[in-house]
C-alpha cells in the first residue's frame, strides 16, 4: 500500500510539473498570433501608403489579442503572477490598440506608429517584473539602441558629429546584438537566425567604420543593412 501511495505521488507531483511548465508554454505560443498582427501594425504604419494594410492587421490584433487576454485572465501562467495587477495590463494592449486605430483611421499615421509602440513596454515590463528573460525583449532593447543612433546620422551636421556617435555609441550596438545572439536557443528557424544575426554583426562593424571616418552615405547604407537584419530577427515567430 506503502509504495502504491509513493507511486501516486510521484505520478501527482509529475503530473503538475508538466501543467506548471506548460502552463506558461501554452501563453508563449498563444500570444504569437496576436503578436505577430501587432508587429505588421507596426510596420505598416511607418508609411501612409500603407495605412488600409494597416488598419487591417491592427484590427485582427484588436480581435484576437481580446480573445487572448480574456483567456489569460481566467488563468494567468504561475511565473506571470507575480506582475501587480496583472488583468488590468494584460488588456492594455487592447486599450492602446484601439486608440491608435482610431487615430489611423483619421489619417494620423505617424502618431498611430508612436502610440503602438507604448505596447513592447507594457508587455516587456511585465516580464522584467516577473523575472523572464525573452528574445522579444533584447531585440526591443536592440531596437532601441539603434533608433537613437540612426536618428542621430539623420540629424548629423558634421563630420565630427559622426566621429562623436561612432566613438560614443558604436559598442554599445555591437554588444546590445551580441546580447540578441545569445536567445538563439528558443528559435525554430536557427540557419535564419544564424544569418540575419551574421549579416547584422558585418553591418554595425561597417556602420561603426563609416561613423568614426565622418562618411554620411556610407553611414546610412550601413544603417539600412542593420535594420533589415533586426526585421528579419524581430518578424520571427518566437519574437512574441
Amino acid at each position: 500500500m506503502k509504495k502504491v501511495f509513493i507511486v501516486l505521488l510521484a505520478v501527482f507531483l509529475y503530473l503538475s510539473g508538466t501543467t506548471h511548465a506548460s502552463q506558461y508554454q501554452s501563453y508563449k505560443t498563444d500570444i504569437i498570433e496576436p503578436y505577430s498582427y501587432y508587429k505588421k501594425s507596426l510596420a505598416l504604419t511607418s508609411k501612409k501608403k500603407n495605412q488600409d494594410k494597416a488598419v487591417y492587421n491592427l484590427e485582427k490584433f484588436v480581435d484576437t489579442w481580446s480573445t487572448f487576454a480574456k483567456k489569460y485572465e481566467q488563468d494567468i501562467p504561475d511565473e506571470l503572477k507575480q506582475v501587480n495587477d496583472f488583468n488590468s495590463k494584460i488588456n492594455q494592449p487592447y486599450q492602446i490598440a484601439q486608440e491608435a486605430l482610431e487615430m489611423l483611421k483619421n489619417n494620423k499615421i505617424k502618431a498611430s506608429h508612436i502610440h503602438l509602440e507604448k505596447i513592447r513596454y507594457v508587455l516587456w515590463k511585465m516580464r522584467v517584473d516577473a523575472g523572464i528573460i525573452s528574445l522579444n525583449d533584447k531585440i526591443n532593447d536592440f531596437h532601441e539602441a539603434m533608433e537613437i543612433v540612426l536618428n542621430s546620422i539623420s540629424q548629423g551636421k558634421s563630420p565630427d558629429s559622426l566621429k562623436y556617435l561612432g566613438n560614443r555609441y558604436g559598442k554599445w550596438l555591437e554588444i546590445k546584438w551580441a546580447e540578441v545572439g545569445r536567445e538563439i536557443s528558443g528559435v525554430e528557424d536557427k540557419q535564419l537566425f544564424k544569418s540575419a544575426h551574421a549579416n547584422g554583426k558585418k553591418a554595425i562593424n561597417e556602420l561603426y567604420q563609416a561613423l568614426i571616418n565622418g562618411h554620411f552615405n556610407e553611414a546610412r547604407s550601413a544603417g539600412q543593412k542593420l535594420k533589415k537584419s533586426y526585421k528579419a530577427i524581430f518578424f520571427l515567430p518566437e519574437c512574441s
